[in-house]
């Protein structure tokens, strides 16, 4: 097991529930970035979601779209995102969760990037555009680097293909809350619920985590009724955004502070 794959089996083993941050990185500049990760690692998050900025970023809704084009505007690259991690991984055990997409990952080659960003202090590796069925030489690059592979199901997907996602995931399955892209405020009704109870039934083990439209303690309760984390990822980059760079640590300590009310009361750091 790696820091990600220890982490979430001790909460699982203790029945607790944590919450999962999602940051941009080079939003602001990596120096902020590199900030807003050591207080987020303050305020108690599980893990984090790290992104990597890419140009065509077709999973993520305006908001994450517009953060990935301001980081990438200001001149961020992949090399220096890994610096950045490794700086933040000499300091600190949070396990952290790479999201990029396919495109940046085959120029540089499966085994060559999943071994930078191990080297660099990754634990998990989720590609935004990579269904379960493509995903066999990624997911073997991972795990020969020590990363945890991580897939996506969503409410249309069978069980069968579920079944397959959780089998080729590492660290937790991702399930998305909701039809879409990312960003847009939801309520997780009973039919998103139906959803990840199907999924937590089918996991076994593997940890659950539900992501897209999160942006409250509420809908963080709502989301870790059947789920052990909670992704937060618009709501936090908005906020982040809209204090600035000097500011962006405090408001990102602040808005983790208060998503982590909705985490069930039993659920330790």
């Amino acid at each position: 097991m790696n820091r990600l794959e220890s982490k979430l089996a001790s909460l699982r083993s203790r029945g607790a529930r944590g919450l999962a941050p999602y940051v941009t990185a080079g939003d602001g500049g990596l120096e902020t970035t590199l900030a807003v990760l050591r207080a987020i690692d303050e305020a108690g998050a599980a893990c984090v979601e790290l992104g990597f900025p890419f140009s065509d970023p077709i999973a993520d809704g305006p908001v994450l779209q517009a953060a990935a084009d301001r980081a990438l505007a200001a001149g961020t690259t992949f090399g220096g995102v890994l610096e950045t991690l490794a700086r933040f991984r000499a300091e600190s055990e949070l396990p952290i969760v790479v999201m990029t997409y396919a495109n940046p990952l085959l120029v540089r080659g499966w085994r060559a990037s999943a071994s930078a960003i191990a080297e660099a202090g990754g634990d998990g590796l989720i590609v935004a555009d990579l269904p379960v069925e493509e995903g066999e030489e990624a997911a073997s690059a991972a795990l020969a680097a020590g990363l945890a592979p991580v897939f996506f199901v969503s409410p249309t997907t069978s069980d069968a293909r579920v079944d397959r996602a959780v089998a080729a995931s590492r660290g937790f399955v991702y399930a998305i809350g909701r039809f879409g892209v990312t960003g847009a405020v939801t309520e997780l009704d009973g039919r998103a619920q139906e959803f990840l109870e199907r999924v937590r039934r089918r996991a076994g083990d593997l940890p659950v985590a539900v992501g897209f439209g999160i942006s409250s303690a509420r809908s963080v309760a709502a989301a870790l009724v059947h789920a052990d984390l909670a992704i937060v990822g618009s709501a936090l980059v908005e906020r982040i955004h809209a204090a600035g760079p000097r500011a962006a640590a405090a408001a990102a300590r602040d808005f983790v502070l208060e998503l982590r009310k909705g985490v069930p009361a039993c659920s330790p750091p």
